[in-house]
């Protein structure tokens, strides 16, 4: 049996222990990931594979405010939005379109987080390259080289190939000519010499060639071969990939103006713009909420 003073002195302790537990309670959710979320300017989850692009993102965006989220690529960031609450702590996201599943992000994105912003973020090539007339090529040697530079060049603008050539008559480059109409040359020394050619590419290997191509080339026709002819395949596929991302850049304009995206970043951006863009996907996320 408790005395009325023993009674009163119990509840105050249960009260008092109450209490602590509470503000406890209190303090570890105000440091909680969620609450600073709430507390910042918003949270913003930053999908994209190259570390230092997401680690210049992450920085400039922290340094304004924001709370960020980082993942590599898409598959992880549909696991983060799906563990714990991070779907409602997520106000943008800025996600990289990846070569191999290209507006995939953005459309599972879209469909499954109608309210949260979207920003595309994207590649775009420094330079590019024109010709104020076609560039006459001959390509010595229809092995596996011959076969590669041969399908690249039939497929940029600029570039003529005035015919290629293989001792071996059964060459697969030979036979790839023949489908696209360039002209096969049995004789390596004409097309050596022919008037016009601008490029001779050697992928023969062969020195006596090279030897020929030194004797007997047209006047002003330059030579590649063995590491510049290398080098020459690498350009190649650079321009090839500058058509791609220049795709790109027209298939998520496109996004914008439908909707999908509210805006899109071309690496290299500038922190104006990428301050600006997450600003007004901010508004755009709270119009919606409204």
């Amino acid at each position: 049996m408790f005395t009325t003073l023993g009674l009163w002195g119990y509840l105050g302790i249960v009260v008092a222990l109450a209490v602590m537990v509470w503000v406890l309670y209190l303090c570890l959710g105000f440091l909680s990931p969620k609450k600073r979320a709430r507390r910042a300017k918003g949270c913003v989850m930053v999908v994209e594979d190259e570390s230092d692009v997401r680690e210049n993102i992450r920085v400039k965006l922290e340094e304004a405010g924001y709370d960020v989220i980082e993942t590599e690529d898409g598959e992880k960031a549909i696991k983060a939005m799906g563990s714990g609450e991070n779907s409602f702590d997520v106000d943008v996201i800025i996600t990289d379109i990846p070569k191999n599943k290209g507006l995939e992000a953005i459309t599972y994105f879209k469909k499954h987080y109608p309210s949260i912003s979207l920003i595309g973020l994207t590649g775009v090539p420094h330079f590019e390259m024109r010709n104020t007339r076609p560039t006459k090529i001959a390509i010595l040697g229809g092995g596996r080289g011959g076969s590669a530079l041969l399908s690249l060049f039939s497929s940029l603008p600029g570039m003529e190939i005035v015919g290629i050539t293989d001792k071996d008559p059964n060459a697969p480059a030979l036979k790839c000519a023949n489908e696209l109409r360039i002209p096969v040359i049995h004789d390596s020394m004409s097309l050596i010499g022919s008037e016009g050619t601008d490029l001779i590419v050697d992928v023969t290997g062969d020195p006596h060639i090279q030897q020929l191509i030194a004797e007997h080339k047209a006047p002003g026709a330059e030579v590649l071969g063995g590491a510049t002819a290398r080098l020459l395949w690498n350009v190649v596929q650079h321009e090839a990939e500058m058509q791609t991302h220049f795709h790109q850049n027209e298939s998520l304009a496109s996004l914008v103006s439908h909707g999908m995206l509210v805006n899109y970043l071309v690496k290299p951006f500038q922190e104006e713009n990428l301050l600006a863009s997450v600003t007004n996907a901010m508004e755009q996320r709270e119009l919606h909420r409204l």
